[in-house]
C-alpha cells in the first residue's frame, strides 16, 4: 500500500469521525449558540460566523440555520455576502476532498448507467451547477461530494455555486433579518415578510424558468465524422482541428489537415494552456482512427472544454473522404471502428495475452503475441494484454529499434486505438525503472489482482 492511500485513508477516517460527531452534537449549533459566539469574536466575528459555516457545510450540518443567524446578525446585505461565501468555501473543501478521496476510483470502476451519468453531468458543467443550486430540493451538502466525484471543473464550480446559490441565500438571509425585526416589533414588518416570502417562491419556481430557458435537451452525441467535418471546414466555420498524433505521424504517410494543431496526446494534459482561448468554441479531436482521440477527447471535456468533438473515423476516415488511396501499411478494419465507451456486439469471446518477454529479444515473443492480438481483434473479439516481467518494457514509450525490426510501439499504439486494453503491471514497472511518466499512451497501470480478474473473464488466455 503505497503513501498516497494511506494518507487517503487516513483522511476518510477523520473525516468520518469528524461528521458522527458533529451529528451526535448538532443540537449546539443553535442561532442562540452562534450570536453569542460571533459577538464574543468582536471584529473578527464575520470571518468566524463564514468559518464556522465552511465547517458545518463540509460536516453535513444544516445550513439554513445558520444562514438565518446571519439576516439575524449582520443584516440582509451583509448576512448574504457572509453566508454566500461562508457556504461556497464550505461547498468547496468537500468537493476538494471528494475528489482527492475518491475521483479517480470512481472513473475507473463506473461503468453502464453510472457512467453515463457521470459523464452527462460533466458534459453539462456550470449548467448542471445552475440547476441543481437554484433548487432547494436538492441536498445541498451531500451534492458538494457527489459533485466532487465527477471531473467538472474546479473554477466552473465555484464561480457557479457562488452566483446561483445567491437567491436562495438571500431570501433565507432576509427572512432571519425579518424574523429578528418582527421579535422587535420593527415598522414595515408586513412589506418585509411578504418580500422574504416572495424571494422564497421565486427559488421555488426557477427550475421551471431554467427548464424553458434551457429547451430541449441537445442531442449531439460529441462526435462527426471526417465527411461532417470537411464540410464545417469548408463553410469556414470557427472550429479547431486539434492532431494529438504523435509528431513523426503528423507528418508521416497519412499526412494532416491543413491548419490543424499538432498536440501529441501525452503532452496534452501540459499544454492545454494552448487551447484556453477555445474553450467555448468546437473542437475537433482527431487521430490515426478514434482510440486515441476518444481519450484526448475525456480529457478535454473533463478540463471544461465542453465542445470537444471526436473525429470517429479520424485520419484514415479523412484521406477516404478526399478520394485518397490509403498508403501502404494503413488499410485495416480499424478506421470504422466504434467509439470509446460505445457498445460493439463482437463475438461475445475474450481474450487475455500475457507478455513476459521483453521486446525485440531472442525469437521476439512480444512481436508474435501482438500479431496475435491484431488477428483477434480482426475477429471482433474483446483483447486485452497483461504485460508482465520484462515484458513491461514493452510499455515504455521512446522505443529503439533494431535494426530490420518491426516498431512495437507503432505496432502497440495502432492496437490500441481499434480497442486492445493493455495493463503494465506496477511490480514489473518497478522492477524495469518504468513509471506511468515512461508508459506510452493508453497503457494503464495494473496488479496481478487486475490480471486475475481479466483471466476469469475471459475464454482464452495465453502466455509468451
Amino acid at each position: 500500500m503505497n503513501r498516497r492511500t494511506l494518507v487517503r485513508i487516513a483522511l476518510f477516517t477523520a473525516l468520518a469521525a469528524a461528521i458522527v460527531l458533529a451529528f451526535r452534537y448538532r443540537d449546539l449549533l443553535n442561532a442562540a449558540a452562534l450570536e453569542d459566539w460571533v459577538k464574543k469574536a468582536g471584529p473578527l466575528g464575520p470571518v468566524l460566523y463564514m468559518a464556522l459555516y465552511a465547517i458545518a457545510t463540509v460536516l453535513f450540518l444544516p445550513g439554513s440555520v445558520i444562514t438565518l443567524a446571519g439576516g439575524a446578525l449582520f443584516g440582509p446585505a451583509w448576512g448574504t455576502l457572509y453566508s454566500l461565501t461562508g457556504a461556497t468555501v464550505g461547498a468547496t473543501m468537500a468537493f476538494l476532498i471528494a475528489r482527492y478521496l475518491a475521483s479517480d476510483w470512481v472513473h475507473r470502476k463506473a461503468g453502464g448507467w453510472t457512467r453515463q451519468l457521470i459523464e452527462g453531468v460533466e458534459q453539462e458543467g456550470w449548467r448542471f451547477i445552475a440547476f441543481v443550486r437554484l433548487v432547494p430540493l436538492f441536498p445541498f451538502n451531500l451534492l458538494n461530494y457527489a459533485l466532487g466525484l465527477t471531473r467538472i471543473g474546479l473554477l466552473a464550480y465555484v464561480v457557479g455555486s457562488y452566483v446561483f446559490m445567491f437567491p436562495g441565500a438571500l431570501a433565507y438571509t432576509y427572512l432571519g433579518y425579518a424574523g429578528r425585526e418582527a421579535v422587535a416589533g420593527g415598522e414595515g414588518l408586513i412589506q418585509k415578510g411578504l418580500l422574504a416570502l416572495a424571494l422564497l417562491s421565486v427559488v421555488a419556481f426557477l427550475p421551471s424558468l431554467i427548464k424553458r430557458l434551457r429547451g430541449a435537451p441537445a442531442t449531439a452525441e460529441g462526435k462527426l465524422s471526417s465527411a461532417d467535418l470537411k464540410q464545417r471546414l469548408e463553410r469556414r466555420d470557427d472550429i479547431t482541428v486539434l492532431d494529438v498524433r504523435p509528431a513523426k505521424d503528423y507528418t508521416g504517410a497519412l499526412g494532416h489537415i491543413a491548419g490543424s494543431l499538432n498536440i501529441p496526446i501525452d503532452e496534452l494534459p501540459r499544454r492545454l494552456a494552448e487551447l484556453e482561448p477555445r474553450r467555448e468554441l468546437p473542437i475537433a479531436v482527431i487521430c490515426r482512427t478514434n482510440r486515441m482521440s476518444g481519450k484526448a477527447v475525456e480529457l478535454l471535456r473533463g478540463a471544461g472544454f465542453k465542445q470537444a468533438l471526436l473525429v470517429n473515423d479520424g485520419m484514415v476516415g479523412w484521406q477516404r473522404q478526399q478520394g485518397q488511396p490509403l498508403p501502404a501499411g494503413q488499410k485495416n478494419d480499424c478506421a470504422a471502428m466504434p467509439a470509446p465507451g460505445s457498445v460493439s456486439a463482437g463475438t461475445g469471446k475474450a481474450i487475455t495475452i500475457v507478455i513476459q518477454n521483453a521486446p525485440y529479444k531472442g525469437d521476439n515473443k512480444a512481436w508474435h503475441a501482438l500479431r496475435l492480438a491484431g488477428a483477434a481483434l480482426a475477429e471482433d473479439m474483446k483483447v486485452r494484454v497483461h504485460l508482465l516481467d520484462d515484458g513491461a518494457q514493452l510499455a515504455r514509450h521512446s522505443h529503439q529499434v533494431p535494426a530490420g525490426m518491426v516498431d512495437l510501439e507503432k505496432l502497440l499504439t495502432e492496437l490500441m486505438e481499434c480497442g486492445l486494453e493493455v495493463r503494465a503491471c506496477a511490480m514489473a514497472m518497478n522492477e524495469c525503472k518504468l513509471d506511468e511518466r515512461d508508459l506510452i499512451a493508453g497503457v494503464q497501470t495494473g496488479s496481478m489482482t487486475a490480471l486475475t480478474g481479466w483471466i476469469k473473464e475471459s475464454d482464452i488466455v495465453l502466455t509468451f
